[in-house]
């Protein structure tokens, strides 16, 4: 019944002006806040935070190919992983991937860390952009009609 979908929360927000959505996640923001600051973790700001950097264009770049995977996979990875808890064979084999990618990023020195962007993650982050524009064509109804 929650859903817990901030994007779709923003959007019936405005256009529905409903905010069942939107309730869930601010809950959960509100714990692990209070929470967090209860353990002594609480850092506001973005300098500091563990296992971050604090290059924007690289963090913006790094969203940007998610949600563009995203889009095409028709849900963020929390959808994915719910979907994959329902029995949805398609998100389990997704959240396989997740797991799968981020396994690879970590041993193969592709992620980031508080030490700054690797140049193996931006080399990563152009292939994900090609092979995402690649699936995007492919798919595209402009240039091949649909299926």
């Amino acid at each position: 019944k929650s859903r817990l979908c901030m994007v779709g929360g923003i959007r019936d927000m405005f256009l529905l002006k409903d905010n069942h959505l939107l309730i869930g996640f601010i809950a959960i923001i509100v714990v692990a806040g209070i929470g967090n600051v209860i353990a002594g973790n609480f850092n506001l700001g973005f300098e500091g935070q563990p296992v971050a950097h604090t290059n924007h264009l690289w963090n913006f770049l790094g969203m940007f190919i998610v949600g563009w995977g995203s889009v095409l996979l028709g849900g963020c990875p929390l959808r994915q992983l719910i979907l994959a808890g329902e029995g949805n064979t398609d998100s389990a084999i997704t959240v396989m991937g997740l797991i799968v990618g981020g396994a690879i990023s970590h041993n193969f020195g592709l992620a980031s860390s508080g030490a700054g962007v690797t140049s193996a993650g931006q080399v990563a982050f152009v292939v994900c952009a090609v092979i995402l524009l690649g699936v995007s064509i492919f798919n595209s109804e402009f240039l091949f009609g649909g299926e």
